[in-house]
């Protein structure tokens, strides 16, 4: 089936110091949003709808449309879906006359339901740099390559919609140019965006920092016909579509606790009784309590440190700002932990992860024959001899890879029934983990250019030996799935670097629920890129 791949899935994949700023859409909505399904709700002559366009739901917006008198569809963040749904959702808006309404950011088959309406505008609802349309091309669900044959109906039906203001060179760059999955044309909303943020931007890739990625200068959503308007609609949206603030798919609800009364509490527990450290930490907590939304602050693990971020549009933004700035800080890196987003103590989801792992740890069952003789049979690639880079981190691994082992499910989940256990190392950056893993996000990247990829192999060595500082000591990594090259790279890196047990689990977390084995939630302690 030919997808539009939920462009969540893309945080797998990077978030490089230098494009936190093109991927905030994404990661908000990779903390925060449900991506199983799309969700309809209507309230008068408005039909909301929010989540991806898949399999069968044409079916509920032909129910819907059916029942007559709504002048509006309002969608609330649409990561994506498949293209013969969203074509099918998007022929059935057009004909019913209908204004559409982009309220969050509307990618992938989103946009091309959006374009389906006699009107067009961009609404309220979430932060004004997050609110946009994003168009690509359409590519395979399983391998991700770009499907160049599926072009010409998705470039007619832009150029239907537009109108005299397509522009035929912007939409083959969309539509053509991407190099995987992940590639977008990325077009915000005007009203409430400084002049700066309305050029739109073409990525190629996910992986593509945002400064090499190409600015239409002089253009806007208006001026290229995604619009009828400028102005942005005021909305009231529904409760169940408000953007909740969430942890890695955990959702933090109301603040349990006031930040001020813990203050001292935190600081304590950072400093232990250091004095210097105590008037530092005092200052900082004054004034992340005192900054702008969104903001967060992690604190070493292990070892005194801490980083902070304030004052940025999305709330994942400043997570995982917080988290590399004290990952990275200069001449003390270390595993870190985070402590609060806004104004939601976190720290405790690291206790509860850790208490849940070491309960299930010691009683994982057996998975069945079947499963990992299907998991043993499947096929692979050649034996690398090299990274892969950041552009191609999908596609069918190897079946083995030199100088290191390579583990089942059985044997994976045997290792870590054991009072002496392996470190394992998530590389993915989404989603629930392995017990008792450590969650490394952007951990198995690599970058044609040295320039980049450098640096990245040092911040990568650094976090690695805090949670390994023994190079004898056996370490496993893995990814969500067998056809990711996070961790084929990060394996490799391992081994570079002198460590004489490096295990590659290839399954990965999709083996693992497969053979039915639990879960615990994602705390992340370090992010490399």
């Amino acid at each position: 089936m030919q997808k539009y791949e939920p462009f969540c899935s893309i945080l797998c994949g990077v978030l490089m110091n230098r494009v936190f700023k093109a991927l905030t859409v994404c990661l908000s909505l990779w903390l925060s949003a449900n991506l199983q399904a799309m969700t309809l709700e209507r309230v008068g002559k408005d039909l909301f709808a929010t989540g991806p366009t898949v399999d069968h739901d044409f079916v509920q917006f032909k129910d819907a449309l059916a029942q007559g008198g709504i002048e509006r569809l309002i969608l609330v963040n649409g990561p994506g879906g498949d293209l013969w749904t969203g074509m099918q959702v998007a022929r059935m808006v057009r004909d019913a006359k209908i204004t559409t309404v982009a309220s969050g950011a509307c990618m992938s088959a989103c946009s091309l339901i959006f374009m389906a309406g006699q009107a067009r505008a961009f609404g309220t609802g979430s932060l004004p740099r997050v609110t946009m349309v994003g168009i690509h091309g359409a590519h395979d669900l399983d391998s991700k390559r770009v499907n160049p044959s599926l072009m010409p109906q998705m470039f007619a039906w832009y150029k239907q919609q537009m109108g005299d203001r397509f522009d035929a060179q912007v939409m083959n760059q969309a539509l053509y140019d991407i190099q995987e999955a992940y590639g977008f044309l990325r077009i915000r909303e005007l009203q409430r965006t400084q002049e700066k943020d309305r050029t739109p931007w073409f990525c190629p890739t996910g992986q593509t920092p945002f400064d090499q990625c190409q600015q239409h200068t002089g253009k806007d959503a208006f001026s290229l016909g995604v619009v009828t308007q400028t102005e942005t609609v005021p909305l009231q949206l529904p409760a169940s579509m408000k953007v909740q603030l969430g942890f890695f798919g955990k959702s933090l609800g109301e603040p349990m606790v006031d930040m001020h009364d813990r203050a001292g509490v935190l600081i304590e527990g950072l400093c232990k009784g250091q004095l210097l450290c105590k008037t530092i930490g005092q200052r900082t907590f004054d004034n992340y309590l005192s900054a702008n939304h969104n903001k967060a602050m992690a604190i070493g693990w292990g070892k005194t440190g801490y980083g902070v971020r304030w004052g940025v549009d999305d709330p994942g933004q400043a997570i995982l700002r917080a988290l590399y700035n004290c990952n990275h800080a200069k001449n003390n890196p270390k595993l870190c932990r985070l402590i609060s987003v806004n104004e939601h103590e976190v720290l405790p989801l690291y206790d509860e992860a850790s208490t849940q792992a070491a309960a299930i740890l010691g009683q994982l069952p057996t998975p069945s024959p079947e499963h990992l003789q299907a998991e043993r049979d499947e096929p692979g690639a050649r034996t690398p001899s090299k990274l892969r880079w950041a552009q191609a981190l999908t596609g069918m691994t190897p079946k083995a890879l030199d100088g290191i082992q390579r583990w089942d499910t059985a044997t994976l989940a045997q290792a870590l029934r054991q009072a002496e256990r392996p470190v394992v190392i998530d590389a993915a950056s989404f989603g629930p983990v392995i017990p008792g893993a450590l969650s490394f996000i952007n951990s198995g990247l690599a970058f044609e250019d040295d320039k980049l990829d450098q640096p990245y192999a040092e911040r990568f060595a650094q976090m690695l030996r805090a949670a390994a500082p023994d190079l004898n000591k056996p370490v496993v990594f893995y990814c969500s799935h067998s056809e990711s090259w996070l961790s084929v790279n990060a394996a490799m890196r391992a081994r570079q670097l002198g460590y004489t047990q490096v295990i590659w689990y290839r399954g990965g977390f999709k083996a693992w629920t497969q053979a039915g084995l639990p879960t615990v939630g994602r705390v992340p302690v370090a992010v490399v890129h």
